[in-house]
């Protein structure tokens, strides 16, 4: 099959590794990958390795419009002006009130228009986009007009988050016309299907992300020297509940509790971030050594006795999918502190995978953290069955054929 790929960018971000290890396993299983980037992407000084596996047979223009671009969109209106119309009508008719979502439909139609023509040219059977916002508007858009089948990936902020600039206004009437939709999670799943009609539910299928197992290995735990080593991975950003988390690294130290912890990443929350760790005095617990590629964080992993990431909704309703840094983590053996909120649940099962607290909770943070600290045998049982959990769950070869069987409709498995 030949298979196009809607992405945020190109080169692809260095924070959706995620999105090039689908397209990786999904090239590996034997089918061509073109991709269809809505804009050009920087190269940063972070890239991970995996990325080098990726060989698409095409990738469209990067830049959201070039004079080329607005030449083919005016053609393939014209050749397809009935197409063009129905689709882009039913698009703005869905996004309402909603004028960020007019301008964003607006900004992405010439290079939609432009991609039906290139994709017809390049043979392309099918288009599927990864997030249920712009990029699905895009896939839309040129479906429509090249008369091919879409589909999109729904992660987390693209289906939750109600803030005006990033409301998804048009998901309904995407999810009404795409041939399949999937989600990253079985939470997502139902909240999608809840907003269709019975019979078209079954289009909305969970395919959980995929890691690669092979690069996140289990690892023997480092020796108990008496500190309890910590990780995190995030993007410093509200819904990663950041401030908790330092709040309880604060309430073990003053407990006696000997914890480190090594908070990898960078964000917009920073200042604020390194403003609380000051005041709580935390500078010998907490160490902030920036980004680093897939490849640095197993190692990282290897060298911590558990991963915490405390996870809320923030106040436009955004929240975490699956983290996919979950993922590595129990890969590597290491049980997973965290919240239940969204999908996490359906990964960090408690007492099984993981510890859940409450979100918002720093006490109840610092208390399973402690329990933790006190007993290697349940962070080495929790991890085991971590590691268990996702090669059954979260392995990217397994879960890519999952993806190709259901665009294809070759699966006998009914839809989960």
């Amino acid at each position: 099959m030949r298979i196009a790929y809607v992405i945020p960018a190109w080169p692809p971000l260095a924070s959706q590794p995620f999105v090039v290890n689908e397209m990786v396993a999904v090239q590996e299983a034997g089918h061509e990958v073109v991709v269809l980037p809505l804009y050009a992407g920087q190269v940063g000084p972070l890239r991970h390795a995996t990325f080098a596996r990726l060989h698409p047979l095409a990738v469209l223009p990067p830049p959201l419009v070039d004079a080329q671009s607005l030449g083919l969109a005016l053609a393939m209106a014209l050749r397809h002006p009935w197409r063009s119309l129905r689709t882009l009508a039913g698009l703005h008719r869905g996004a309402g009130r909603s004028g960020w979502s007019h301008l964003r439909l607006v900004a992405v139609t010439p290079k939609a228009l432009a991609a039906a023509w290139r994709l017809r040219r390049l043979g392309v059977e099918r288009l599927h986009a990864h997030f249920a916002n712009q990029t699905a508007d895009c896939a839309a858009i040129a479906a429509g007009v090249a008369a091919l089948p879409f589909s999109f990936t729904a992660h987390a902020y693209d289906i939750y988050s109600q803030a005006p600039r990033q409301r998804n206004a048009t998901l309904d009437w995407k999810l009404a016309h795409a041939a399949r939709v999937f989600t990253v999670s079985d939470y997502a799943r139902d909240l999608l299907r809840a907003r269709l009609p019975e019979p078209a539910r079954e289009r909305v299928s969970t395919v959980y992300v995929g890691i690669p197992t092979t690069l996140f290995r289990a690892e023997p735990p480092p020796e108990d020297d008496a500190v309890l080593r910590m990780i995190c991975v995030a993007r410093f950003q509200e819904k990663k509940a950041l401030d908790t988390l330092l709040d309880a690294c604060g309430l073990l130290r003053d407990r006696g509790v000997r914890v480190h912890l090594q908070l990898i990443g960078d964000g917009p929350e920073r200042p604020v971030l390194e403003e609380r760790m000051a005041r709580l005095r935390l500078q010998d617990v907490v160490e902030l050594p920036g980004p680093m590629p897939q490849e640095a964080v197993a190692r990282a992993l290897a060298a911590a006795h558990c991963f915490v990431m405390p996870c809320r909704r923030d106040p436009t309703g955004d929240m975490d999918g699956i983290p996919t840094v979950f993922m590595e983590a129990l890969a590597t053996g290491r049980p997973v502190v965290s919240c239940a909120v969204s999908g996490v649940p359906e990964l960090v099962r408690d007492g099984d995978t993981g510890l859940l607290v409450p979100p918002d909770d720093p006490v109840a943070l610092a208390d399973a953290i402690a329990r933790l600290a006190g007993d290697a045998a349940l962070r080495a049982r929790l991890g085991t069955r971590g590691r268990a959990l996702v090669e059954r769950q979260h392995d990217q070869e397994r879960n890519a054929r999952r993806v190709v069987e259901l665009l294809t409709g070759a699966s006998g498995a009914p839809a989960r």
